[in-house]
């Protein structure tokens, strides 16, 4: 069952995030090290009202609103190919179907066709946009690496810059779900440091994963699902946590 819910004034920052990857032994894994940088802050803790690390800023059209916002990057690489990418392009319709109508849903994609990764959907609601999604979601193709961490810049930005047009109020999520480990080391390194930085916490699902995921030491919450039910039942869960941070 979907929760529904009502926000009244800054919430947790949190994200939403899709991920796989190629499953090699010589791909960069993040080492704890690469976090030491002073500029690093210690994660948010779930329903934290710390607004300081998203600057106070008024883009253009800003205006005060307290809708949440799931950023999903989808990935499509090459090792999910057959019944893996099959299932997860279920469940994430199936999940974009049954979320809330005030659920703002962006959509960043790494597959055959967009192998260096890209932003297909931009963050939005209503019919048209979840037409769109569902439109973009049947055309992803298994193939190609993992740039996960293009996709979690991406990500962070996007969801920083929706951030500061609803004037800092409503929630942000970025969902992870990967059956691997990310093909861009340092990009990723970076981008696990940026999303820290700014307190956009990380949820990620290990789908059909074998090994621990690097993710697992930096995400809000880590999931695992073998299936597609537990694919969609894990990314219902990460909007769950919304009706708890909403009472914080």
């Amino acid at each position: 069952m979907w929760i529904k819910f009502a926000m009244t004034g800054p919430l947790a920052l949190t994200g939403l995030l899709m991920v796989s990857c190629e499953k090699s032994n010589t791909v960069t894994v993040a080492r704890e090290e690469a976090f030491e940088s002073p500029l690093v802050v210690s994660k948010a803790a779930k329903g934290s009202n710390d607004r300081e690390p998203i600057p106070n800023t008024t883009p253009p059209g800003s205006k005060m609103d307290p809708s949440s916002n799931a950023y999903i990057i989808f990935d499509g690489s090459g090792s999910m190919t057959g019944s893996p990418i099959a299932e997860a392009r279920r469940a994430v319709t199936s999940f974009i179907q049954g979320a809330p109508d005030d659920l703002n849903i962006g959509l960043f994609v790494f597959d055959r066709n967009n192998l260096a990764g890209a932003e297909l959907v931009p963050l939005g609601r209503g019919d048209d946009q979840r037409a769109e999604l569902k439109k973009k979601i049947a055309g992803v193709q298994a193939g190609g690496s993992t740039p996960l961490g293009a996709a979690i810049k991406a990500g962070t930005k996007s969801l920083i810059d929706q951030f500061q047009k609803q004037l800092r109020y409503g929630d942000i999520r970025l969902i992870v779900v990967t059956d691997g480990q990310a093909s861009d080391g340092s990009a990723f390194n970076q981008s696990i440091v940026m999303a820290r930085d700014y307190h956009v916490p990380i949820y990620t699902i290990g789908f059909r994963i074998r090994n621990e995921h690097p993710l697992r030491r930096y995400s809000e919450n880590y999931m695992t699902a073998q299936d597609e039910q537990e694919l969609l039942d894990a990314m219902k869960e990460t909007l769950a946590e919304l009706d708890d941070s909403a009472d914080l």
